[in-house]
């Protein structure tokens, strides 16, 4: 499916403005945004968030629902429109993959989005204001890196935005429902797109964060506190070998198998504190 010409102005005028001594600085910030801080922060929010009084821990499920459903979304969509990114002149950065929409506009937003929502902390109008400013601050370092066209970020964010509201509506009483969705989004990325390597391990990872939660609920582990002792190795060596499955050639089993691995551990790790 082809978008046409997507308008370039404001990208080559934001990434051509950018001076060479900032750009370090803006690829350190767009991490902000990305499929590993996502994947790194909302389990670790999910696990502790209870102990500190952040959220319950159904709660931080139907955040990793969220996120993770959001990410498969991402594979999805990339893969259906396949539109590309802005030339290589354009790009401050070496980026590769599709370019439409955002994926990081798109992660930012369901993130972000179901913090603000999810979070007992703080006021309501804040927290998503502090979401706002923060899907916007992440989408503007995509543009300005230039590794991205304006309606790639506007189209992500509005995406994001109306997945979480959807997904967060269905879980209100069930979050398996949350995890079910994700996988859903994922087994037709892998039709869509093929069995190639981003929807494998979506798909990989969400089936394993729902057999962690099925696990979770059934072990009666639902306000288990959890260890950092124990949190820290397994979010290390899990999440670096689903990590080490892509960034390799490795075959995509053994991508499925480590994403699922992971899936599974980071949400029922609590299971460990019994």
């Amino acid at each position: 499916m082809s978008l046409g010409g997507r308008d370039a102005g404001v990208t080559d005028a934001l990434a051509g403005g950018l001076p060479d001594a900032l750009v370090p600085v803006f690829v350190v910030l767009t991490y902000l945004g990305s499929t590993w801080f996502v994947t790194t922060v909302g389990p670790a929010v999910y696990l502790f968030g209870p102990q500190r009084g952040w959220l319950s821990r159904r709660d931080g499920a139907r955040l990793l629902a969220a996120s993770v459903g959001a990410l498969a979304l991402v594979v999805l969509a990339k893969g259906a429109f396949a539109e590309p990114r802005p030339p290589e002149t354009v790009m401050r950065i070496p980026e590769e993959g599709n370019g439409f929409p955002s994926g990081h506009a798109m992660g930012s937003a369901a993130f972000y989005g179901a913090l603000a929502a999810l979070l007992d902390t703080g006021e309501r109008t804040r927290r998503y204001a502090a979401a706002a400013g923060m899907i916007a601050f992440v989408s503007f370092t995509r543009l300005v890196l230039g590794v991205h066209y304006l309606a790639d970020v506007v189209a992500g964010a509005l995406v994001g935005a109306a997945f979480v509201a959807v997904l967060l509506a269905l879980t209100r009483r069930r979050v398996g429902y949350g995890f079910g969705v994700a996988v859903a989004t994922a087994a037709a990325a892998v039709v869509v797109v093929g069995p190639v390597e981003d929807p494998i391990a979506a798909l990989g990872g969400t089936i394993g964060a729902l057999a962690g939660w099925l696990l979770v609920t059934r072990r009666g582990a639902l306000h288990d506190a959890v260890s950092v002792k124990v949190v820290v190795p397994v979010l290390a060596v899990l999440g670096g070998a689903a990590a080490f499955t892509l960034a390799f050639d490795v075959a995509l089993p053994a991508v499925g198998v480590a994403h699922a691995a992971a899936g599974v551990a980071f949400v029922a790790l609590p299971i460990l504190g019994r």
